[in-house]
């Protein structure tokens, strides 16, 4: 796999985000996108959108390769801003492939077919470049939304109980994250980053250490994920005109309790959230499927094989390694035992009920200032003093 190594730049050779370097690269990508959005709901749109496809995926390559969104402020802490770029550019080449070979014009579910207005197209691709679970659209079939828990029946309401799930599930997130770096400022407290492994201490200790670091920090994504989707809900129905966004438009994005899941399919088809459900359906599964004779099983690993590419094109955004065979290996278990827990059914009639991102430094990212941090804020009225300090 060198080869494909080869084509990839090192990420030391990445540029600041400069006037030219925007128009030049992160521009046409979105119009790109934009326009692939565009015609994606449009009949005998086939050969159109085949042709721009290469455009548009040398596009997204070049920009998510080429640009550095923190290089100037040289803080190791903000490098998941460059994560996010990286994530966000694999995601539209995910996208625009899907759309280039749909058969079939996507559109709303509350219209009989493709808009028939121009203004009305133009606006339904907007939607459709963020609208990631197709909420809406005619291509969200099968997907499982959880029990809605704030009031949408009325529109101040809803945007009330948001307000207050957003600061909540910010308070939790930074509480957990503030717990997880706890356990070495030094390294996770930086962008130096750190083994949660410890081999100072006994065996028993060290992994029930490990073990804490691992739950805390998932529980810490969980409610970094939630937090930022309230902050998207908030912003959506405050600045967007009436009619344009309504409270059917946010269902939650997940139930966020996994300690709920009764198996491996459950925790990901129902518990965690499922942002990137097409993008592993239509690239992952329905090819696999049908290449390897309509096997569950291929489809399975495929689906897990785009979630691996997804997750390493992160990594490698942070400039750290992309952690291939870290990588690689817990989703491609996560994969087999999906397999197996199917197997297992099949057979009795029964249902059943590793540490790259450590070393990274993904731990030691910094959402917060130390000042603003909301452990912070609650801790100097309680404490009347800060419990964490920034360590550069």
């Amino acid at each position: 796999m060198t080869w494909l190594a080869d084509l990839i730049p090192s990420p030391d050779t990445r540029i600041p985000p400069t006037r030219d370097a925007l128009t030049h690269l992160l521009l046409p990508t979105c119009l790109c996108y934009y326009a692939t959005a565009v015609l994606v709901q449009l009949p005998r749109t086939l050969y159109a959108r085949l042709a721009l496809l290469p455009v548009s995926l040398w596009y997204v390559f070049r920009t998510g390769t080429t640009l550095d969104l923190v290089g100037e402020y040289r803080d190791d802490r903000l490098l998941f801003i460059n994560q996010g770029l990286t994530l966000g550019m694999f995601t539209i080449a995910i996208r625009c492939t899907n759309w280039t070979f749909r058969t079939r014009p996507l559109y709303r579910t509350t219209r009989a077919g493709p808009p028939q207005r121009w203004v009305h197209l133009l606006q339904d691709a907007l939607d459709l470049l963020g609208n990631l679970r197709g909420i809406g659209w005619t291509w969200s079939k099968g997907l499982y939304l959880p029990p809605e828990t704030r009031p949408t029946h009325s529109r101040t309401l809803f945007i009330l109980y948001t307000a207050a799930y957003y600061l909540c599930t910010t308070l939790l997130f930074d509480l957990c994250h503030f717990s997880v770096q706890g356990f070495s400022p030094e390294t996770f407290g930086t962008g130096v980053g750190g083994t949660i492994f410890d081999m100072g201490v006994p065996w028993v200790w060290r992994y029930v250490r490990s073990t804490g670091i691992t739950l805390l920090s998932g529980l810490t994504v969980c409610y970094n994920i939630q937090s930022l989707y309230y902050l998207s809900t908030l912003l959506s129905m405050l600045l967007l005109p009436l009619g344009h966004s309504s409270p059917e438009a946010w269902p939650p994005i997940s139930s966020f309790t996994p300690w709920t899941a009764h198996s491996l399919h459950s925790f990901w088809s129902r518990t965690w959230h499922q942002l990137f459900r097409d993008l592993f359906i239509s690239v992952g599964y329905t090819p696999s499927y049908h290449l390897f004779r309509q096997s569950r099983t291929a489809g399975i690993f495929g689906a897990f094989g785009v979630s691996t590419m997804l997750h390493v094109a992160g990594l490698w955004g942070m400039g750290r390694g992309p952690e291939v065979q870290p990588t690689t290996t817990f989703f491609m278990c996560n994969a087999l035992g999906i397999v197996l827990e199917q197997q297992w059914t099949k057979v009795t009639g029964r249902k059943v009920l590793v540490d790259a991102w450590a070393r990274t430094g993904m731990i030691g990212t910094m959402f917060f200032r130390a000042e603003r941090r909301p452990v912070n804020l609650v801790s100097r009225v309680v404490l009347g003093y800060d419990v964490w300090e920034d360590l550069k």
